[in-house]
This record gives structure tokens, sequence and C-alpha cells, in this order.
């Protein structure tokens, strides 16, 4: 069985993006389901909490220069079928440059959270310092699509965008979007993710590389969303 969250092609590769209405991602879904002998993989609800630092360089760099920007979050999965019982967050670290993505991530303990952004992250010490806080919740359900470890595409639908309290995004309780304020916006669109380790795709998935800069940043349109943030700051409430 393939590990789609923890196998070199989350650690380091190429992606390209594709923001679709949902009767052109059915579409496409069906043919990735054909790759995987028709098999429609389960879905997953995941919860992610994005962290930027005071005045939001993170947020005004993705949405600047989305080719090269550096982002921090959580995600939790749920169902999270290798959590064995205890409430546990995926920490990452996601740093984008002109076409190659590179992530470094730890699993932790849901009460271990606070301590691990405020300098406890051995394994991730671009975080260090400990001035990171929660500006933005996104929730969605993604489908995997992975039959190679040489490249993988997630189909997410029901994207979420909500305010966050530090005080909730810390907590010792999982989050869930029932747990999360309303969302400020719901995207009707469908958003989907190619991912590769720079080996030659089937052709016909090839030909969807739409080139460019990403095609949608979730953090970007989320801040943009959610706080009417701009690239030069915050222009709103």
């Amino acid at each position: 069985m393939l590990s789609f969250a923890e196998g070199e092609i989350t650690k380091l590769r190429r992606e390209f993006k594709l923001v679709l209405e949902e009767k052109t991602a059915a579409a496409l879904g069906t043919r990735l389901s054909l790759e995987l002998e028709g098999h429609l993989p389960p879905p997953t609800r995941i919860v992610s909490v994005y962290f930027d630092r005071p005045g939001g360089p993170l947020a005004a760099r993705a949405l600047l220069t989305p080719e090269d920007c550096l982002k921090v979050r959580t995600k939790e999965y749920s169902p999270d079928r290798g959590a064995d019982g205890e409430a546990r967050v995926v920490l990452e670290v996601k740093r984008e440059r002109h076409g190659l993505t590179q992530k470094r991530r730890v699993w932790v303990p849901r009460s271990d959270l606070g301590r691990v952004l405020h300098g406890g992250a051995s394994l991730l010490p671009l975080i260090a310092g400990g001035s990171l806080s929660p500006v933005l919740a996104v929730t969605y359900t993604r489908h995997v699509y992975q039959s190679s470890r040489a490249w993988r595409v997630t189909v997410d639908r029901d994207i979420r965008y909500h305010r966050i309290a530090p005080e909730q995004a810390l907590s010792q309780l999982a989050l869930s979007v029932e747990r999360l304020e309303p969302a400020q916006w719901v995207e009707p669109r469908v958003v989907v993710e190619v991912k590769h380790l720079g080996h030659e795709l089937p052709e016909w998935l090839a030909s969807l590389n739409p080139g460019g800069a990403p095609a949608y940043s979730k953090f970007a349109e989320g801040m943009a969303k959610v706080h009417a943030f701009a690239a030069d700051g915050v222009a709103g409430g």
C-alpha cells in the first residue's frame, strides 16, 4: 500500500494546480479512477490552520510572489488512519520556489502543539522564535489518486474559509468544521493539484499543466476573503 502522506513525493516535488468547475472535475476524477482500475478513493475531511507572524509577512509573500513563498500550517485528517486513538496534528513548513515544492512535516500530539510552535520543534527550525499565531482555518474534502510513487493527484471540494482564535487552534480538542465559526467564504470550484517527482507524467495528465505561477493558494485566497488582506497589508477587518 502506498504511503500518501509520508513518501518522497511529499518531501520534495514539482506540482501544478488547476481550478475547475464541478462538471470538469468529475470528468477528470473518472479518468483518474481508470488509473486505479476503476477504484474511487474514499474522501478525507481536512482541517488546516495557517500561521503567520505579526504584520502578516508570510501572507503578503503568498499574495505577492506565489511562486516563491513559505507557509506554516497544521493539518488534521478525518478519518486519521494512523492516529491510534490519540488526537494529533501534522505540523508543516512548506516552501514553494519556482515550481519546486519542499515540505518538512512532524506529527505531534495535539496537547503538545502550543509548546512545539513556541520553540520545541527541532525538526522544523524554520518556525523557531515563537512569534507565530494562527490567522486562518481552511476545511475541505479531499480525494487522493495515486497508483505510482512518482506522482499523485489530489482533488479538493467544499473548500471553506474560517476565522480562528488562538485558544481554539491550540486547544487540546481536535478541530472539525462543526467546531469552527461559520465559514466567511465557500469556494464554489474544485481545486486539483498534480504532484510529481520530475518523472514523466502520463501524456494526458501532463497536457493539463497550465504553466506559470500557481493557479490557486488556499492561504492567499483565505487571507484575502476572510481578512481582506492585500500584498501590502490588511485592508479591512
